[in-house]
């Protein structure tokens, strides 16, 4: 009889407001909880737990998460305490541990604009990214884009990074027509009123500024919508909220939101904006596509990849094509309504069930219990 694997998974960001980092490792627990197998999942958190623990899925308290402990003797006391045949991190690997290492790269973007970055997360990521990629078995990416990237600026061998997709979040869910009214309501927002969303971290890499003197241009042309950007403040969110000064009218900060109030904007949103100068993946486009909402995003990074046939692209540092592709989505029904059809039908290709089952596979062979099938992920 096969031993059961048993697999240790980083889950210190849940409940830190992370967004993408935050989402990914919920959705795997997710997608692990929903998979077959002779298997045993410790997810090592700060916050309580966000699901009932299982026969399969163990919740871990870590004691202190401070990166220093955690880091040094916390992962790695853990994994020797629950027997890990493989231990599961994101972006950096603890100094030490018993057991192989997996790590996660989002992306590597912090090497190709670190003008996107404060001083101390670019000097962070630079020193520990790479030697973590060094220390693990297989280093995980959730696209071809970054895969390649990976390979071709840190001189990786291609068998050892593999592509596996996200899925929408738990945003993604559906409301009542009524409740989502009434989420909008107790944020402040008139349900009343068209708008155009946008969702991300107030910083440079979202590329907010050009979008809001985008929307500016929308409305001086006289259509009457407003833009709703739901997300914190970060790294240089000054330059958003100046940007948006002259339009305050029409721009509404949300800040951050649980995932029933993001949830409800998506609802109720005539349009989503993706104006992101870089993504990995971009989990808001396939979120905004589970509600139905019509897509207009960057051409650039993973998003084509992601968003497919689906989406109606822009080059996100003209202004100019920015204006243009929210003022046909808003203003052509049949544009609007095949994107919607088109949206909800991509979004369905991707799952966090399928995301586990392909990152068990990287797993497995990083324990030496199998072999890895394809790199690819899309």
């Amino acid at each position: 009889m096969t031993q059961r694997l048993r697999i240790g998974l980083d889950a210190h960001m849940v409940g830190g407001r992370e967004t993408g980092n935050e989402t990914y490792v919920r959705g795997l627990v997710s997608g692990f909880s929903q998979l077959p197998g002779d298997f045993d999942l410790y997810a090592y958190h700060v916050d309580r737990p966000w699901v009932e623990s299982d026969s399969r899925i163990h919740f871990r308290p870590m004691a202190n998460a401070a990166p220093w402990v955690r880091l040094t003797v916390g992962l790695a006391t853990h994994a020797i305490r629950d027997s890990l045949d493989v231990l599961h991190v994101t972006y950096t690997a603890p100094l030490w541990a018993r057991c192989p290492i997996v790590v996660t790269v989002h992306d590597i973007s912090y090497t190709t604009n670190p003008e996107w970055f404060s001083k101390r997360d670019l000097r962070v990521l630079s020193a520990t990214v790479p030697l973590s990629m060094r220390k693990a078995q297989h280093v995980i990416t959730v696209s071809d884009f970054c895969r390649n990237q990976i390979i071709e600026h840190y001189r990786v061998r291609p068998e050892k990074v593999v592509a596996i997709p996200n899925a929408a979040g738990p945003a993604a869910m559906q409301l009542s027509y009524e409740g989502a009214r009434r989420e909008l309501t107790a944020l402040g927002l008139d349900p009343q009123r068209r708008y155009v969303l946008a969702v991300g971290n107030l910083q440079p890499r979202k590329n907010l500024v050009r979008l809001i003197e985008a929307m500016r241009s929308v409305v001086a042309a006289g259509l009457d919508v407003d833009l709703v950007i739901a997300g914190p403040e970060h790294y240089r969110a000054d330059e958003v909220l100046a940007a948006s000064r002259e339009a305050a009218a029409r721009v509404r900060f949300t800040g951050y939101l649980s995932d029933h109030q993001l949830a409800a904007c998506y609802s109720c949103a005539s349009a989503f904006a993706f104006p992101s100068l870089f993504e990995g993946f971009g989990i808001p486009a396939i979120e905004a596509m589970a509600h139905g909402v019509p897509v207009v995003c960057s051409n650039t990074g993973a998003l084509p990849e992601v968003c497919a046939d689906a989406a109606l692209y822009f080059d996100p540092v003209d202004v100019d094509s920015i204006a243009n592709a929210i003022r046909r989505v808003m203003t052509d029904r049949n544009l609007h309504a095949d994107l919607s059809r088109r949206g909800r039908e991509r979004e369905k290709q991707f799952s966090w069930q399928k995301s586990a089952q392909r990152t068990l596979e990287v797993y497995q062979t990083a324990a030496g219990r199998d072999s890895l099938h394809a790199a690819s992920g899309l």
